[in-house]
């Protein structure tokens, strides 16, 4: 058994062996067991004596061609453990074995390819571990570095300062809550670039010539965007100054609207907007002259309708088109945005209605292109912008960005609506505009998450539920005759209180018009009293309308009732006497035929989101004239 594979010289002593090997047992042994003799069969015949095999010479070159399938186990097995099989046992002859050098070759061979696959694991494991750890790393920083370089740049600005704010938006049955953005467009000079921008008066402002309100409702469904125009004369709050914060803006009771974010930045325009129309506002973007180009260069240009005969305003914006449809972007398309002079009656009106035009062009674009769900489309845009935004703090952050564009993408343009906030012509100043009729009803309807009558969103979702219908209120039949009512009028519109107290007269009351309002203005009407006599200012607040329409309100400021008439006051108490709107008689019914209270309906200075774009445009001029 010498030279057997695996086995040593050394044998022991009870090996196994034949019976031909195997010693008789002593005599007299009681241990001995004789092995069972087995039959010997007839011997063989003799044979011839075998000439030697000659020994192989070895190759000139050895063999080159791997072998390629591992042996499924231990060579030849190994009593003496796994890896005795892992190499070349030299306790066999293998000269021997196999003369012409091929069992060492063959032995060495399989030594070999036993090892490697197990190295060749180790080996792939490492090249693995080593490329995921660098892909893992190198994501992590191009994420670190396009977070830092798109919010590194963004200027923000925070509102926590702001004080006297509405109340937050009520969330609904599923806890959604409504989103309410205010864009800014500001017409600064400082650092933009492109032609006809105007002289060097221009340097150092920062007016906010575009406002929009963007109200986006809890369920995501439907948007409304109303417009606020820049001439609207409005009540300011007081506000920390633009630059100095140190300093403070005084209130005003009458400024243009424009004037906040000059004076106070756009944290003065955010609570601006907040006092005219009670709806907290959760974000702000304010966007400059060189964010407006590259946004627009970003997705390729922005398809426009130009009325006929076209705009004519080679010195005021640099716009020159032809009527029809037109793709303009950069400094093309801020011409397009900021002309007026081109436009009918060379108002902000008109302008913005061409606003409302192309921003309307411009989320279908973003929607049919599924840009605001590419995140590789939405960074190209906003690598493009943010170096001139300015944003609130809320909105300084990937996730808030991603889901504002979420919020936004949801939408359905069929179900937005643009309005331009209902106005008048402010009859001091046919160059300002006033709160119209249904101004304060807008915000009613934002503030409650309803669509406005008349819109798409409305015929779709409903609107504003109504009171039960029922019989009506009996008429209170206190007397007012000889009652004492001080009148102030606390809107821009002229002769309102002079109306309401002869309408007032009319129902015997002694009224009397004084003259300013120290109340500032109100966007709701209000009948103040003073303690002991509020039955009689729910009575005479019943004649108008109840208190939906004049809201009675104790008050310790005042010595006898006090109507301060708002924004939105009942048609009944301020129509001029005599016209067709008639006066309230004595026992509540109106003498002639009362002209109904102006609705809330959109206006026909709107369109929706999935309106012709060359449909509602106001006309041209020929020529829009020299500076």
């Amino acid at each position: 058994m010498d030279g057997v594979r695996g086995y040593p010289r050394e044998q022991p002593d009870d090996l196994w062996r034949p019976p031909s090997e195997t010693a008789e047992p002593a005599a007299g042994d009681p241990d001995a067991v004789p092995f069972p003799q087995q039959r010997l069969s007839a011997p063989a015949p003799p044979q011839p004596p075998r000439a030697p095999r000659q020994r192989r010479r070895p190759r000139a070159t050895p063999r080159t061609t791997p072998l390629t399938r591992p042996p499924r186990g231990p060579l030849y097995g190994s009593p003496l453990g796994p890896h005795e099989s892992y190499r070349i046992n030299e306790d066999l002859d293998l000269d021997e074995l196999d003369p012409r050098g091929g069992a060492r070759e063959r032995a060495t061979v399989k030594a070999a390819l036993i090892l490697q696959p197990r190295r060749r694991r180790r080996q792939v494991f490492r090249i693995t571990s080593g490329v995921c750890a660098v892909i893992v790393l190198t994501i992590a920083g191009l994420g670190t570095y396009a977070y830092q370089h798109l919010f590194g740049q963004v200027a923000t600005e925070s509102l926590d300062a702001l004080s006297n704010r509405p109340a937050a938006s009520r969330a609904d049955r599923y806890g959604n809550t409504p989103l309410n953005l205010l864009l800014l467009g500001s017409q600064t000079r400082d650092g933009q670039h492109g032609s006809h921008l105007g002289n060097a008066s221009k340097l150092g402002t920062d007016i906010s010539d575009t406002a929009m309100l963007v109200h986006i409702s809890a369920e995501r469904k439907w948007a409304t965007v109303v417009s606020i125009p820049r001439d609207l004369v409005a009540p300011r709050p007081q506000c920390p100054g633009r630059l100095d914060p140190a300093q403070t803006v005084p209130a005003a009771q009458s400024a243009m609207f424009d004037l906040a974010m000059n004076l106070g930045g756009p944290t003065c325009a955010v609570a601006t907007v907040e006092q005219l129309t009670g709806i907290r506002i959760d974000h702000f973007v304010e966007i400059t002259f060189n964010a407006f180009q590259a946004l627009t260069d970003a997705v390729g240009g922005v398809t426009v309708c130009v009325p006929p005969p076209g705009i004519n305003d080679p010195d005021y914006s640099g716009l020159v088109l032809s009527p029809g449809l037109h793709t303009v972007s950069g400094s093309q398309s801020l011409a397009f945005v900021r002309d007026r002079h081109g436009l009918a009656d060379g108002t902000d009106l008109n302008r913005i209605r061409m606003q409302q035009m192309f921003v309307t062009s411009l989320f279908n674009k973003l929607a049919s292109a599924g840009t605001l769900g590419d995140p590789i489309t939405l960074y190209r845009i906003a690598n493009a912008v943010t170096s001139n935004l300015t944003v609130d703090t809320g909105l300084d952050s990937l996730d808030a960005m991603v889901g504002l564009a979420g919020s936004v993408q949801s939408l359905q343009s069929h179900y937005i609506q643009f309005i331009t906030v209902p106005y008048a012509f402010d009859p001091t100043n046919q160059n300002r505009v006033v709160p119209g009729p249904g101004f304060d009803q807008v915000w009613t309807d934002l503030r409650q998450d309803t669509p406005l009558p008349g819109s798409n969103a409305a015929r779709a979702f409903g609107t504003a539920p109504k009171a039960a219908s029922g019989p009506p209120a009996p008429t209170p039949t206190l007397a007012l005759t000889g009652t004492q009512v001080d009148v102030y009028n606390s809107t821009q519109v002229p002769h309102l209180a002079l109306y309401a107290s002869q309408n007032l007269t009319a129902l015997g009351v002694d009224a009397r018009v004084e003259q300013g309002s120290p109340f500032g203005a109100d966007p709701q009407t209000r009948l103040l009293y003073p303690a002991g006599i509020g039955a009689q200012a729910d009575s005479l607040a019943a004649r108008f309308g109840g208190s939906a329409a004049v809201q009675p309100v104790q008050s310790d400021s005042v010595r006898t009732l006090t109507l301060v008439i708002g924004v939105d006051p009942p048609t009944s108490l301020v129509a001029e006497p005599g016209a067709s709107a008639g006066t309230p008689t004595p026992d509540g019914s109106s003498a002639g035929s009362a002209a109904p209270a102006p609705d809330a309906s959109i206006s026909a200075e709107s369109r929706s989101g999935d309106e012709n774009i060359c449909s509602d445009l106001p006309g041209t001029v020929g020529y829009g004239g020299r500076p």
